[in-house]
């Protein structure tokens, strides 16, 4: 990236590094399971202080691409069995709802049929 496209670039150091190792990380650079570059690597490759890898690291950890794991450092993280959580929910809504109905409808059906056969019992004596 040429100088003045750094100055233009307004976001903050490590977000810019946690968005160029997420372009990696999607483009299978890291494969799920191995690990990133120690901070210090990181920091020399970007140009920048050991602690804005670090920041930045933890961005892509927040964002769930990968875990962070004392003496050990970051693992790019295996998201295929992430749920989506409101896709989850909306589902369960929806199951919910339409179980809500059906037992109402069959509660409506069980009173039906109990008037029913109170009637035949008491049209036939069987009280």
């Amino acid at each position: 990236m040429a100088d003045d496209q750094v100055d233009e670039d307004k976001r903050p150091a490590s977000r810019r590094v946690a968005d160029q190792l997420q372009t990696r990380i999607e483009a299978g650079e890291f494969a799920v399971g191995s690990a990133l570059p120690t901070y210090r690597q990181l920091a020399a490759e970007y140009d920048v202080a050991v602690n804005t890898a670090l920041a930045a690291v933890r961005l892509l950890r927040d964002s769930g691409l990968v875990s962070i794991r004392p003496n050990a450092g970051a693992q790019v993280r295996d998201r295929t069995e992430d749920i989506d959580t409101r896709e989850e929910i909306r589902s369960i809504s929806t199951a919910l709802a339409d179980l809500r109905a059906t037992v109402q409808r069959v509660g409506s059906d069980l009173v039906s049929l109990e008037e029913r056969l109170t009637d035949v019992a008491r049209r036939t004596g069987a009280d």
